[in-house]
């Protein structure tokens, strides 16, 4: 089976002041979505805490691009457990092992009240 995996960035957290640095990221949301060949779709949500950047190494906020924190993301966040959560999620679409039915005698809202 050949997923195509892509990263989202949903939302991230800064500490305004850290270390003589100002807004800082410190936290990120995400999601890591794969897809197969069939339409096929599984999403794994993380978050993951960034470490504190030094002087020499920081890109102010406003420069920041969402390519750039999937790249700290991938450095703190393996794939090997999110891609195979993501594959389990695929195979169920595929194979369920369990499907709701419908009641065959119809859904509550369809009995009547007992008469007195």
């Amino acid at each position: 089976m050949a997923i195509t995996y892509s990263y989202k960035i949903t939302s991230m957290s800064k500490a305004p002041s850290l270390d003589g640095l100002t807004d800082v990221v410190t936290h990120v949301r995400f999601e890591y979505k794969g897809v197969d060949e069939n339409g096929n779709e599984g999403t794994f949500q993380g978050a993951t805490p960034m470490p504190t950047p030094d002087s020499a190494n920081f890109t102010p906020l406003s420069e920041l691009t969402e390519e750039m924190v999937i790249e700290w993301v991938k450095i703190t966040h393996p794939v090997e457990h999110m891609q195979e959560r993501i594959q389990k999620q695929i195979q169920e679409k595929i194979a369920p092992k369990k499907v709701e039915i419908t009641l065959p005698w119809g859904s509550p809202s369809d009995v009547q009240p007992a008469m007195p």
